[in-house]
């Protein structure tokens, strides 16, 4: 019975292998550039979120405060992590150790396009309302210094800093993978957190941005559960995470 048992579960890897390293093709209809909502289906974030904090009010003296904490950090390891967590492409492999493997196109083809496709969704659609109605300025914008990314300063200068879009991203992408690894789901949440905080690091996003950025990722998330495109695609990272995990090539604790 045994030896049966191990036949099985070496069908199942060889089959699981097998199947990770088929990438998928850039012509395709589900290629990672594309959004699974409409505008018309997505969140909208100015009908929920409360205006930013005013500059006179105590809450952005909280902001203030988190802003010049992050500016003590930016010279250290926490600092470095930030830096890294500018480049929003390396999202799988941002989420990787946490995850408990590598997230690649070549071995997780199928989680690795749910993430470059729900990460702009979360980024952009779920922020993108507010971001338009308040157009708050950037911490870098109001006190004219500099960033831990100065190659986007030009980029980012216009455009709105409430709600944070890469929170969004990183908390939204992080409650999608606790639900393909549940079993890592506190470590997978911490580095999702984490990924926010880095914006404030860096100088681009205020405290009450990251955490409204949160709230609309979070928004993103339940939205897109109820896409039968995503729902597709959730299901077949979710299979082959197990395919993987069946062969001990993934942590689930």
């Amino acid at each position: 019975m045994s030896h049966l048992l191990s036949i099985v579960l070496v069908l199942i890897c060889l089959c699981g292998t097998a199947y990770a390293r088929v990438p998928f093709g850039k012509d395709a209809l589900t290629a990672p550039d594309k959004y699974y909502s409409s505008l018309e289906e997505g969140v909208d974030s100015l009908a929920f979120l409360p205006p930013p904090p005013a500059y006179d009010s105590q809450q952005f003296v909280l902001d203030r405060l988190q802003y010049e904490h992050g500016l003590s950090l930016r010279n250290t390891e926490r600092g470095a992590m930030a830096v890294r967590d500018c480049d929003t492409k390396q999202m799988p492999e941002t989420f990787s150790e946490a995850f408990g493997m590598a997230i690649t196109e070549q071995d997780m083809p199928e989680t690795y396009l749910l993430i470059q496709r729900a990460r702009r969704e979360l980024s952009n659609m779920s922020t993108r309302t507010a971001k338009k109605a308040y157009k708050r300025l950037r911490p870098y914008v109001l006190y004219n210094a500099p960033t831990c990314n100065p190659a986007k300063e030009q980029d980012s200068r216009a455009s709105g800093s409430y709600p944070s879009g890469h929170s969004a991203m990183g908390w939204g992408l992080a409650l999608i993978l606790s639900e393909i690894n549940p079993g890592r789901k506190e470590i997978i949440l911490k580095r999702g957190y984490e990924y926010g905080q880095s914006r404030v690091i860096c100088g681009y996003h205020w405290q009450s941005d990251v955490d409204a950025g949160r709230l609309a990722g979070a928004a993103g998330v339940a939205n897109l559960h109820a896409n039968a495109a995503f729902q597709q695609q959730l299901h077949k990272a979710k299979e082959e995470f197990s395919r993987l995990a069946a062969c001990g090539r993934a942590r689930t604790e």
